[in-house]
């Protein structure tokens, strides 16, 4: 039985979920900010949903804190980031001055990488996702070891309820075997 190299094996990992963020980012770059606000809805109300779920996941996951106050910053993770951001506007011409004669113009940055410690893994994944998104930007997260389930689970979650609300696939992922290598 040959052994796979779990450093090559992460590495080569990160290389396919970063082509395929790439393929998405084409498209999601083309999208009008009332496309993106219907994705970053349907993320924000899925992980509302999932919130005590996730939140008794990552404490039985990773041992730290109480699920309880896991839920509370869950919710404050998904519900009042998007509160605070949906009305936003963050693509296509964001502000005109006329007497200064400039336009500000919101583009996406690309591919953003994010990084999920294993203290708030879940609320983490869906702080990002929702900024990564509502700025046009694809993400793919680099998962903590000690909290990888629950991350992957919640990634999940935003994930396919991004992708129903037509987002690209490919535009929220996550590594699955973590290391420091994949990482950089």
């Amino acid at each position: 039985m040959e052994l796979i190299d779990k450093d090559l094996q992460s590495i080569q990992e990160v290389r396919r979920l970063l082509k395929e963020a790439r393929e998405a980012q084409q498209a999601l770059s083309k999208f009008s900010q009332c496309q993106i606000d219907k994705i970053v809805k349907a993320i924000a109300d899925a992980a509302i949903a999932h919130s005590e779920r996730l939140a008794k996941m990552a404490q039985e996951e990773t041992g730290f804190g109480k699920w309880e106050d896991k839920v509370i910053k869950n919710i404050f993770g998904s519900k009042t980031i998007y509160e605070a951001i949906k009305d936003q506007k963050t693509i296509g011409i964001l502000r005109e001055n006329k007497e200064e004669k400039t336009i500000d113009i919101g583009i996406p940055v690309g591919i953003i990488a994010g990084i999920v410690p294993s203290t708030n893994p879940t609320s983490t994944v869906f702080y990002k996702t929702l900024i990564s998104i509502k700025a046009g930007s694809c993400i793919v997260f680099s998962p903590h070891p000690s909290a990888k389930n629950c991350i992957k689970e919640a990634v999940e979650v935003v994930a396919k309820a991004a992708e129903a609300a037509g987002c690209p696939k490919g535009a929220i992922s996550t590594i699955t075997v973590p290391t420091l290598e994949a990482t950089q």
